[in-house]
């Protein structure tokens, strides 16, 4: 399912607001928020994401770079240690 933004007027003297809805396609996102909001007008009715394909391939990757950087980090110890300790002392004395 993808995520779907739009610009809706309620009320003839009110303002415009932007309302949100998850819906498998545009038509169906519209219908849903007519039958929300029962809006005046709905404008700039727009595709903003998706559902979730993007979130768990992101994901996937972060656990990639954490588990290679523990690695590193275990594998080459002295030199963490090193960067570490530099570190400290450098916002000690800052």
């Amino acid at each position: 399912m993808a995520t779907y933004k739009a610009e809706i007027k309620t009320v003839p003297t009110g303002t415009s607001y932007t309302v949100t809805v998850e819906s498998g396609s545009m038509s169906t996102a519209k219908q849903e928020i007519e039958h929300l909001y029962h809006p005046i007008y709905i404008r700039n009715l727009r595709e903003v994401g998706s559902g979730g394909g993007s979130s768990s391939i992101d994901g996937g990757w972060t656990l990639i770079f954490v588990v290679l950087g523990l690695w590193a980090a275990i594998t080459y110890w002295p030199i963490t240690l090193g960067i570490i300790v530099i570190w400290g002392l450098y916002k000690i004395f800052k």
